[in-house]
């Protein structure tokens, strides 16, 4: 086996057991609050809860599809991470999904109550949390960019291509 192919397979199942962790943290949370909460959910959440509890689900599928090396993992990985992508909180909703489960990372723009633009960065490797869905009024506004995602679509869109039928001849 030539180290290109080692190189990739390990991204590969790095990739496979981010998903599958995040999923299985991420719908542990998400079943506990359900049980908790769920007849106070708010109707006009009810279409975010469902497609949160579904992103969640299709990480574990991914996951366990790239494990194996199927095409399905990187076709659902796809949808998986660009669902992950970006967070925003703002003043009447808050919206975040993150099925890296124990590693985040984020560059955001911040605009404080106070006045002014906040540009940073995130890291927490002991992330806990694997979504957020509020209609709680915020006083800040934050939009961000989940660098985990942005990484795993970069690697996904060149193991895609070498996937398509065309370049195989190459």
């Amino acid at each position: 086996m030539t180290d290109a192919v080692k190189d990739r397979d390990g991204l590969r199942y790095a990739v496979a057991l981010i998903e599958i962790q995040g999923g299985l943290v991420g719908l542990w949370a998400f079943l506990h609050d359900l049980i908790q909460t769920g007849a106070s959910v708010p109707l006009t959440l009810l279409p975010g809860v469902l497609f949160i509890g579904l992103v969640l689900a299709a990480s574990v599928v991914a996951g366990v599809a790239l494990w194996q090396d199927r095409r399905l993992g990187y076709t659902l990985s796809a949808p998986v991470q660009i669902a992950q992508l970006i967070w925003f909180v703002s003043a009447g909703l808050t919206v975040r999904i993150s099925a890296s489960g124990w590693l985040l990372a984020d560059v955001f723009l911040r605009a404080p109550a106070e006045g002014g633009l906040v540009v940073g960065w995130q890291f927490d490797a002991a992330h806990k949390s694997g979504y957020a869905l509020s209609l709680a009024p915020r006083e800040d506004f934050t939009l961000a960019l989940n660098l985990i995602a942005l990484a795993i679509l970069v690697w996904l869109g060149f193991r895609l291509r070498a996937l398509l039928p065309f370049h195989r001849g190459r």
